[in-house]
């Protein structure tokens, strides 16, 4: 069994942190839309003008809970009520090592982002690949930062 209450309140809260970075109007990226995975985790997209098709400045944001590491009574695996994983993606370019987000505003959505001080993963989209649960889904992480001294963690 788990709850998805607090992966909610943190998406709340950082999508409304990202509306204040990434004002409607804005040159770039310009439109913070929220919504939810097949399994009831949130999810926020950072767009320009709503366009989030391949070849568009995208980033999104999932924010999902963590195994426990440790079972119920039946053998059935635990998710925690915290902490919970940030994943963190975006579409790189036809130019090798470049995302298609600028810099800048890749700079501001991570600093949101880690913000919130939870396990966060990065994940580069392939180029011509729209950044969608399902590309997020089928992409392991590039970069995966946790906390140095969680005391259940294995490993």
């Amino acid at each position: 069994m788990s709850s998805t209450a607090k992966a909610i309140a943190v998406a709340r809260d950082l999508a409304a942190s990202l509306a204040i970075r990434f004002p409607a109007g804005g040159a770039g990226l310009n439109t913070v839309r929220q919504a939810f995975d097949a399994n009831g985790w949130p999810m926020i997209f950072v767009s320009h003008d709503a366009n989030e098709a391949a070849g568009q400045a995208v980033v999104a944001i999932r924010i999902k809970g963590v195994d426990m590491v440790s079972k119920d009574v039946l053998g059935n695996s635990l998710t925690a009520y915290t902490p919970h994983t940030l994943e963190f993606a975006y579409e790189m370019s036809a130019t090798a090592g470049l995302p298609i987000p600028t810099s800048i505003q890749l700079a501001i959505a991570n600093y949101q982002a880690m913000n919130v001080g939870i396990r966060y993963q990065l994940k580069q989209i392939a180029n011509a690949t729209a950044v969608t649960e399902a590309s997020i889904n089928a992409k392991s992480a590039d970069a995966d930062l946790d906390m140095l001294y969680w005391p259940t963690k294995l490993g």
